[in-house]
């Protein structure tokens, strides 16, 4: 036996494997499904307890806030000093701790997970850890994440109009977290596409660009590579496409043509589709063309609640320096007050936002400014209508 016959022989043994772990990373998944739903059960029924007469006139809705890494604290505080200055009628759960050490590793506070339960809705800042990102994904159930991508006047770029969504898969494709050496120097990744998944997905999609009016929607894959994958992605985006054809056009795309068209012609994207490294790349290239990633608002989806987030990393080389640019988290509020029905407020720091950039030259050392982060949500507070 040669070793081109080993080497094919301890492959496919490590991709047997590799089968078992996906089986067990499913179970896994489903337990925690379980454990979820378990609680959000337990946690209505404490409510059920309390009739609507007992409750307090006061009582407000009630967000679960997370501070997150590196930036995430500064961009946070900007945006309940804004929330304060207009007086919006929520109250927080805070959390300026996200993780546990258990003996898998780093996971999400169980705490944390009570509260996202209960409350239905969070607002946070960006993690740092990669492993407990993926457990908060899938213990909450975010399947998807949609950008909001939309240039903000005043805001000079050297690209074109930009109006688009992006929705990506959060929890399948390269981002399954399941990698693995076959040999030394040799390393492979499982990219997971499951049909229930890729409905799921494409059930989301096609709803949620009916609800808000848009006419386009493109799938940006590689299927002409990764026929299984990528072809499970597509199929019932197609399937979806066909009961909507009266009111949404469909297109399919290579991923590297999606690539060259944002950038020749970002006008023209209405809503784009893709799994989560592809949606990712994307969602980076869209921030970009916006002026920054510290621009774009956005939302993570699933069954079970919303988390709201701006599209930025945690920049720990600028945590502290008060310079980071909380424009992103400030309008991810303002998706987050419009999923709540309190528009009046969403309206108001929207339009604060916007006076800024319009009619001010203050900027933050990302959009070639001076102004520190405290003093352009200084400026937001200035910007507010007077109660």
């Amino acid at each position: 036996m040669n070793q081109i016959q080993r080497l094919h022989i301890r492959y496919r043994q490590i991709t047997l494997s590799a089968a078992r772990l996906w089986v067990r990373f499913t179970s896994d998944q489903g337990c925690a499904k379980q454990k979820a739903s378990n609680l959000c059960k337990q946690e209505a029924e404490k409510f059920k307890k309390v009739s609507d007469t007992d409750k307090p006139e006061s009582q407000r809705p009630k967000v679960t806030r997370i501070d997150g890494d590196g930036v995430g604290c500064e961009m946070i505080e900007s945006l309940v000093k804004v929330f304060s200055t207009v007086q919006v009628p929520i109250d927080w759960d805070v959390f300026h701790e996200h993780k546990i050490n258990s003996a898998e590793g780093e996971d999400v506070s169980p705490k944390l997970l009570e509260s996202l339960c209960r409350n239905k809705i969070g607002i946070k800042g960006p993690f740092e850890s990669g492993p407990c990102l993926r457990k908060l994904r899938k213990k909450f159930q975010l399947f998807a994440f949609v950008a909001v991508c939309r240039n903000l006047e005043g805001q000079n770029t050297r690209y074109g109009k930009l109006d688009c969504l992006i929705i990506r898969d959060q929890v399948e494709g390269e981002y399954s977290g399941i990698e693995h050496r076959v040999v030394p120097g040799v390393m492979q990744t499982i990219k997971v596409s499951t049909a229930e998944g890729a409905d799921r997905m494409a059930r989301y999609v096609f709803e949620y660009a009916k609800k808000n009016n848009r006419k386009k929607i493109t799938v940006a894959h590689k299927a002409n590579i990764m026929r299984l994958t990528d072809g499970t992605f597509l199929s019932p985006m197609r399937r979806e496409a066909a009961k909507y054809q009266d009111d949404i056009m469909f297109e399919e795309r290579y991923l590297d043509t999606v690539c060259l068209a944002m950038l020749m012609k970002p006008e023209r994207k209405d809503v784009l589709v893709a799994s989560s490294m592809y949606g990712d790349v994307l969602t980076f290239m869209a921030a970009s063309i916006m002026g920054g990633p510290a621009l774009c608002p956005g939302f993570a989806v699933g069954p079970m609640g919303l988390i709201y987030e701006p599209i930025i990393h945690t920049n720990t080389n600028i945590a502290g320096k008060d310079i980071v640019n909380p424009t992103g988290m400030l309008l991810s509020g303002v998706l987050m007050l419009r999923e709540m029905k309190l528009n009046e407020y969403a309206d108001k720091i929207c339009c604060a936002v916007s006076t800024v950039f319009r009619e001010t030259d203050c900027r933050t050392k990302d959009l070639g400014g001076k102004a520190k982060c405290s003093e352009f949500t200084q400026l937001v507070c200035d910007c507010l209508p007077q109660s």
